[in-house]
């Protein structure tokens, strides 16, 4: 029953007992007999006002009843932007890791805003402040602004063998790194794929030589040189804690267009690549060179995907002008990391100084 019919329910009940209550004459039980035609209006006059006095009292005390002491229980309700608090804005400082002209500075300015515009974020500024860019962001979070500030260098390089882990203490120059052992070689005779389960029949774990040797530093990651380094924590290949690679063999200049995919049928977020027509040639050759093989690839440092080259299939097949990196993604480190590879990298590299939230 609603507010309305039980106020409804409780007025008729009034006026009904208040019709049912016998009139006590005034004066002369039989005034009629006596008194002029005007007079009888005048006697019941006080009687009718009395049977309404009571029937406003009851209404009245109905509606208090009623709405009084839920009018008092409304709590009024806070939006932002409807004269709430105003959402939290991001506020993130990224400056040069060496020197660099303000010409620079704004061509990673622009970068950096291309790929927040891409990743949904239209409100998002980048802009110089000094020798440092300065970024406002209502949307991202810390974590995202990361890679917003990344290098956003890819690599594409063959694994030669898997490391442990460094271990504490003082390990040696990554320039006087050993070879990998033989037996630890993730070459496609080692590992020996299983075209029916696509995985290979051999487990090859890390190579322990590598165990006292520190990862390559950023200054000496050269391309034509191999490198040791390490799986991205986040969203990194799984085979190994680090990986020793080879010489680079694709890079981001034959990215044409890149796209996240982040809802397909709950399977893990991919990462489309588009190549160009030089690329894919390249793509191709690097792919049939490494089939049954394991290839990284490496952004900024870091091996964000190893995949097994076409483990299912007993001979080669082209990709055509397609790449598809795969791993541990989230849906949001997916989106980010295909704007990141979307907008192409920065021209000089960058570190974080501070990030902070205001209201």
């Amino acid at each position: 029953m609603t507010d309305t019919d039980f106020i409804e329910q409780r007025l008729r009940r009034t006026f009904q007992v208040v019709a049912e209550q016998p009139v006590t004459p005034v004066g002369n039980s039989e005034p009629w007999r006596h008194e002029t035609v005007g007079s009888p209006s005048r006697r019941r006059g006080p009687m009718l006002g009395g049977g309404l006095a009571i029937v406003v009292v009851l209404v009245l005390v109905v509606l208090g009843v009623t709405y009084g002491p839920r009018s008092a229980r409304v709590t009024p309700t806070t939006q932002p932007g409807l004269g709430g608090a105003p959402s939290a804005t991001l506020r993130v400082v990224f400056a040069p890791t060496a020197p660099t002209s303000s010409a620079m500075l704004e061509e990673a300015a622009a970068t950096m805003a291309t790929r927040l515009h891409t990743m949904g974020d239209t409100n998002a500024r980048a802009k110089v402040s000094g020798n440092s860019i300065v970024i406002t962001s209502p949307k991202f979070s810390g974590a995202q602004m990361q890679l917003i500030g990344s290098m956003g260098t890819l690599e594409v390089r063959p694994v030669l063998c898997g490391a442990p882990a460094a271990t504490t203490g003082a390990p040696q120059p990554a320039a006087s790194s050993p070879p990998c052992e033989t037996q630890y070689a993730t070459t496609p005779s080692n590992l020996d794929v299983n075209t029916m389960t696509g995985q290979p029949a051999n487990h090859i774990g890390p190579d322990p030589i590598f165990a006292t040797v520190a990862s390559t530093p950023p200054q000496d990651d050269e391309p034509a040189t191999s490198v040791l380094l390490p799986a991205d924590p986040l969203a990194g290949a799984q085979q190994y804690p680090r990986f020793v690679l080879g010489a680079s063999q694709f890079g981001n200049a034959e990215i044409a267009q890149v796209q996240a995919h982040t809802n397909r049928n709950f399977a893990p977020p991919v990462i489309d690549v588009t190549l160009s027509p030089a690329g894919a040639t390249t793509w191709n050759a690097v792919a049939l060179l490494n089939f049954h093989a394991y290839l990284a690839f490496v952004l900024d440092e870091q091996v964000i995907s190893a995949p097994l080259i076409e483990p299912q299939n007993s001979t080669f097949s082209s990709f055509g002008t397609q790449m598809e990196i795969s791993g541990n993604f989230t849906p949001t480190i997916a989106k980010t990391i295909a704007a990141v590879l979307a907008s192409g990298p920065l021209p000089v590299p960058f570190t974080l100084q501070s990030q902070t939230t205001t209201p």
